[in-house]
């Protein structure tokens, strides 16, 4: 009985850490601009039920209408209403998803390299971190595991082992696996155009686990009728489940053909052209990211356990079964598969830390595979023992690590993760405009301008939803100003001028600096990018005599 039940039990334990690392206090850390620029995307589609695929930005459609349920199950009709982690949930759950999804591949990885496998993917950092963002890449990844696994299980169970099903039962089963796997791979293409990689990288792999084997050859040349049939169930489904997502099921037939010209933007975009030039990185920023990162006034961060265990992984698992109880094809595919995504992304000039999510993930896997190959050929008693502990004491660095770079250091500049990542500052600045804006009769009716070069402003329009009246400029502009002004730091001498020499003093409106209690008397937005914020005089004296109505006078109006 314990035997059938432990298994089991280790998997909910990895599914349960999973799931803490994941969906607890979701809303701990600020805003990044990219989630920011997805939420107010996803604002068209929650309030007017309303989204057009903008193949220049925003990614696929996949994220907005899935979450769309889990966010109106929360009552939520209005992006003003809708908080940091009720729109990350969506990521979080299929984040843990993917630790409990291990277990479908675990007749083929081994029940033991299957349960090493969801522990590794529970505990890794970088994907307990990347699954607290609402950005499509946990998605994609999900999606992709989901193709890869479910067409796994469609290409088993047409050629079972002999001890299997009758194969008439085993093929109508593998019919519904092909039927997912076309499913996931449409929600891959819906989720992100980098889709095409993993693509790549499956086709590649898949080429190399069969030209590696004989028996697959064999096999396949023997069934290449159904394989064929197959492919084209497998095309056909993913076509309609992708065109009803861009063509905003069926209400804008043209976003089907945008989610291909959309490759020439981001062609443009890999290469490093235009705006993307300050995610331009070195060929090994990857593997710096991953197996040693020390960033600045930080500790040293390191998920090499997972990397040197997938090593272990691949060597042990390929070969014929024996040590490893892993098929030795699926071991070869998702061998061929992460060294490819890596290669890829690494080669690409363009580089942030979430594009090598699914190569990580397949990592995670391998490193199952080692653990299990590793605790298998260590010697009965003492030996074996102290290998288990080493192990376990490397899951721990790694769920320390975890917990450290989602909760502790989620916004600190040294968290590797933490990439361009929002300040503390701009959630307060946007308390205080608010405060400044209910002064007023019809509360939010005061006008706000914000004001930076290359309309470099996100995530301020998500903090600022609650504002009827906001202007967004990259120069200041013409005319009259408004009482609340937000700009970039080096647009403050050029301000200074034009209300102090460019307007005749009896012209001129004061403005009150409102960053005055502020760190250097500025907002970070990011590190090293830093906001003044000013308030119209008579606007500010509104505000003081309210606060001090609601404090009592003798506390202190300055900001």
């Amino acid at each position: 009985m314990m035997r059938k039940t432990l298994p089991a039990c280790l998997l909910m334990g990895a599914v349960l850490l999973g799931a803490a690392l994941r969906l607890a206090t979701l809303g701990n850390r600020p805003m990044h601009a990219d989630e920011a620029v997805q939420a107010v995307k996803f604002g068209d589609l929650l309030e007017r039920g309303h989204y057009t695929y903008d193949p220049a930005e925003y990614h696929g459609p996949a994220l907005h209408y899935l979450s769309l349920p889990v966010v109106r199950l929360a009552g939520v009709r209005r992006l003003a209403d809708a908080t940091e982690a009720q729109l990350r949930l969506l990521p979080a759950l299929l984040g843990t998803a993917l630790v409990a999804g291990v277990w479908v591949l675990r007749r083929d990885l081994g029940r033991g390299a299957a349960l090493w496998g969801a522990v590794l993917a529970a505990t890794s950092p970088m994907l307990a971190f990347y699954s607290r963002y609402f950005i499509a890449e946990t998605l994609l990844v999900a999606f992709t595991f989901g193709a890869f696994a479910c067409g796994w299980r469609w290409v088993r169970a047409r050629s079972p082992d002999p001890a299997a099903e009758p194969e008439r039962s085993g093929r109508l089963r593998g019919a519904g696996w092909l039927v997912l796997a076309g499913a996931f791979i449409g929600l891959m293409h819906a989720a992100k155009e980098t889709c095409v990689i993993a693509f790549a990288a499956m086709l590649v792999g898949a080429g190399a686990a069969l030209a590696l084997s004989a028996d697959a050859r064999q096999r396949a040349r023997a069934d290449l009728p159904g394989l064929t049939l197959g492919a084209a169930v497998l095309l056909g489904v993913a076509a309609v489940v992708s065109a009803l997502f861009f063509s905003s099921f069926l209400a804008h037939p043209r976003g089907i053909l945008d989610s291909v010209a959309a490759y020439a933007g981001y062609a443009g975009r890999a290469s490093g052209r235009g705006d993307a030039s300050w995610h331009l990185h070195s060929w090994h920023y990857y593997l710096r990211l991953l197996l040693w990162w020390r960033g600045p006034g930080g500790g040293a961060w390191s998920e090499g356990a997972i990397a040197l265990l997938a090593v272990v992984g691949v060597a042990a698992g390929a070969r014929r079964r024996g040590a490893s109880r892993a098929d030795p094809q699926l071991v070869r595919f998702l061998g061929v598969y992460l060294l490819l995504m890596f290669a890829i992304y690494s080669a690409i000039p363009y580089k942030t830390p979430w594009c090598i999510l699914g190569a990580w993930h397949a990592a995670a896997l391998l490193a199952g595979v080692g653990a299990a190959f590793l605790v298998r050929v260590a010697p009965r008693g003492a030996a074996r023992t102290l290998v288990a502990l080493v192990l376990v004491a490397g899951v721990a660095h790694l769920a320390w690590q975890a917990y450290r770079a989602s909760f502790t250091a989620c916004a600190d500049p040294g968290n590797p993760y933490a990439y361009a990542q929002t300040t503390d500052d701009v959630p307060a600045l946007a308390r205080r405009i608010e405060q400044l804006a209910a002064v007023r009769p019809g509360e939010r009716a005061v006008e706000v301008q914000v004001i930076c070069p290359n309309n470099d402003y996100w995530p301020l329009p998500w903090y600022l939803r609650r504002l009827a009246r906001v202007g967004w400029h990259d120069a200041v502009p013409d005319g009259t100003l408004a009482p609340v002004l937000i700009m970039s730091a080096e647009l403050e001498p050029g301000f200074a001028r034009r209300l102090f020499v460019g307007t005749p003093p009896g012209r001129r409106t004061l403005y009150v600096d409102l960053l005055q209690d502020f760190p250097g008397g500025t907002a970070e937005l990011r590190p090293n990018s830093h906001l003044r914020a000013f308030a119209a005089a008579p606007l500010w004296e509104q505000y003081a005599v309210r606060r001090a109505q609601d404090t009592g006078p003798t506390k202190d109006a300055t900001p």
